[in-house]
């Protein structure tokens, strides 16, 4: 019942009373809830610092679910089922809408007796506080671990009484969304009153988050001058937009749902930017891993959490929002998944062309076949969908490459509008309503909408399957309207996203031509790092061409320095590429600066690991572009010739 809990308890001893009431206290969560994970924040001395002791009992936590509790407090842990059950609709919960105090004999005698529920003294002993004010939430709330975390726990400024609590408040209601009451009743044991002065610092770091609140960017900024070791260890992104490039060539802003896989995502980021330079990006992290989106120079949405595969449609509005709330400047609002990658520039184009006679566009725009999955699934809630738009008939599309104009974002998060909006996003039970829901609303607003023009946008931008090389290769010989595509693998080795990113190898290999490598050179055209791979010895490895030469270099997982093995050929010219074979050998294959590509190869079974080659292996002028081998065993080389790709392969 309680497996995915962890109870925060911050406490400091009196060795006296509280700390007799502390210790009953810890049976009782023994004896009730069982299988929650209990996580201490012990702090000694005379500073009283709560923040620190709920951030220092928040770090031993493992669970997904943290109930943040007062070490003076208890209560039926009725409440706390209720409050996991409202987390499904609800950023937070507070629990409870009374407090009783517990009178000191009536404390005394119920710690000598057994920790159980109902207590073993009743509701007339006790007397009712007065004293809760509209938006309290101390004493006890439940809270998912991300969004703890996303609004970087409590506040360790806080020293002495008072404002922990209430700034964390804020800073959860603006980052992540307000807190819902439900009924509850606490008991508060009895203790001697702590007597100690009021730190006049608290009020004016309380009042602050005060003025912040409701505006995330200046929460966030607030959140990131502390310096304390839970802060270092969070996630948070402050990042403005004055680093992301707004060209007046294109006001394009794509929005992209990420959840997991840190590599794929920067391959996903760098694809972006290369093939759309003009247009700015933001993530959001739908994933469980907070850290996803560290440190990878791209603003991500504050409001991330975890999302439900099929009911993610709530990150189009929460992004939008906070976007509105940042003033980023844009027209056309894209989304784009993490397994979307374009393949070559010309979309930023095709959009401000595409988008002048409308203001919403989809792939697949249409009124869908009475056998339509998601269209099944719309009307498992047709009553809700009813009270938005008009569902006879109603609009489906795909849910990738949706294109919204500034205007209609701005209808869909009108004050009147945008709660109910997302109330309805939050509690539907259709899966899948990202291709529906937007269609529609903007159908129903009066905007224009149409669909993608181009036969071939359904037959590269569309649900399974997964795209294939043989498709992206034909597009780029035949198909002049075709830039992005969707699904494609996430799996490092597949085909098709291996040749995009060798296709692209100028922002592939980008990141590895900076001078904190080796083998970097004042001049940037003598010296081209291949794409790395990851070596059946665990280490990262590539070939760089320095002049004419051609050089292995790897590097220690241990001291994460990169090592230069040999220099292994000579008279080169272009970029390498190179490929392990399920063998174990290394493949290199480059450019003859006397004319045709010559192949390399090192024996990884062999003492040594002696290098073999040149062997010429095509006499024409070709560039090559990816080199893999099949499932069959035989190896492939795609090359360019002149404007066209062409395959090679080999037994």
């Amino acid at each position: 019942m309680f497996e995915n809990v962890s109870i925060i308890i911050p406490f400091q001893t009196d060795h006296g009373p509280r700390e007799e009431a502390f210790e009953w206290i810890k049976r009782y969560y023994a004896t009730v809830m069982p299988d929650a994970e209990l996580c201490l924040g012990l702090y000694n001395g005379s500073e009283i610092n709560k923040a620190k002791a709920v951030n220092q009992a928040a770090t031993k936590a493992t669970k997904d679910i943290f109930v943040i509790a007062d070490a003076d407090i208890v209560y039926d842990p009725e409440i706390i089922i209720n409050a996991i059950e409202l987390l499904k609709e609800a950023a937070w919960v507070v629990p409870f809408t009374e407090i009783y105090d517990i009178p000191k004999q009536a404390t005394k005698y119920l710690l000598r007796k057994q920790p159980k529920w109902p207590l073993s003294v009743g509701i007339d002993e006790c007397i009712k506080v007065n004293w809760i004010y509209e938006g309290f939430a101390g004493k006890l709330n439940v809270i998912p671990r991300a969004n703890f975390e996303a609004a970087g726990g409590f506040d360790e400024r806080f020293i002495g009484w008072g404002g922990e609590d209430d700034a964390f408040s804020h800073a959860v209601n603006t980052l992540c969304g307000k807190f819902v009451n439900c009924e509850g009743r606490l008991f508060h044991l009895w203790h001697p009153p702590a007597y100690t002065d009021t730190n006049h610092n608290n009020q004016k770091l309380l009042n602050r988050y005060i003025s912040a609140s409701g505006n995330k960017y200046e929460t966030l900024k607030i959140i990131k001058e502390r310096d304390d070791s839970f802060i270092k260890n969070q996630s948070l992104q402050l990042e403005t937009f004055n680093s992301v490039p707004n060209s007046s060539k294109s006001k394009i802003c794509f929005m992209i749902l990420v959840h997991e896989q840190r590599e794929l995502v920067k391959d996903l980021i760098d694809n972006v930017r290369n093939y759309c330079p003009n247009s700015t990006m933001v993530l959001y992290n739908g994933g469980g891993d907070q850290a996803l989106c560290d440190n990878l120079g791209v603003p991500v949405c504050p409001s991330s959490r975890k999302l439900e595969r099929g009911f993610t449609t709530i990150y189009f509005l929460e992004t939008m929002e906070w976007l509105e709330e940042m003033g980023v400047d844009y027209e056309y609002l894209i989304n784009i998944d993490s397994d979307a990658l374009f393949i070559k520039r010309g979309y930023e184009d095709f959009i401000e062309k595409q988008m002048r006679d409308t203001d919403y566009m989809a792939v697949k725009l249409r009124i869908p076949e009475e056998d339509w999955y998601i269209g099944n699934e719309l009307k498992k809630d047709l009553n809700r969908w009813k009270n938005l738009f008009n569902v006879n008939p109603f609009y489906g599309i795909f849910n990738v490459g949706q294109v919204f104009n500034k205007s209609l974002v701005k209808a869909l998060l009108h004050p009147k509008r945008k709660d109910k909006l997302k109330s309805a996003l939050l509690k539907t039970i259709s899966f899948g309503s990202d291709e529906i829901f937007f269609v529609n609303i903007a159908k129903e607003l009066g905007f224009r909408i149409k669909s993608y023009p181009n036969k071939t946008d359904e037959m590269v931008i569309r649900y399974r399957p997964y795209i294939t090389l043989d498709e992206i290769v034909y597009s780029l010989n035949e198909i002049n309207e075709s830039w992005l595509f969707h699904p494609i693998n996430r799996d490092n080795k597949d085909l098709a996203r291996n040749f995009i990113k060798h296709h692209g190898s100028e922002y592939g290999t980008k990141r590895y031509r900076s001078k904190s490598f080796p083998w970097y050179e004042s001049n940037p055209e003598a010296f081209m790092p291949s794409i790395p791979i990851t070596s059946s010895f665990g280490n990262e490895e590539l070939i760089v061409r320095s002049g004419n030469f051609l050089i292995h270099y790897w590097k220690d997982p241990r001291t994460r320095k990169w090592y230069k093995s040999e220099t292994f050929a000579k008279g080169v010219t272009g970029t390498p590429v190179w490929n392990e074979t399920d063998s174990g050998r290394f493949e290199v294959v480059c450019k003859l600066a006397s004319g045709g590509v010559g192949l390399w190869w090192r024996d990884n079974n062999q003492k040594g690991y002696p290098w073999y080659g040149p062997s010429l292996i095509i006499s024409q002028d070709v560039e090559p572009i990816m080199l893999t081998q099949l499932e069959d065993g035989s190896t492939l080389l795609i090359c360019k010739y002149g404007d066209r790709l062409g395959y090679w392969t080999s037994e």
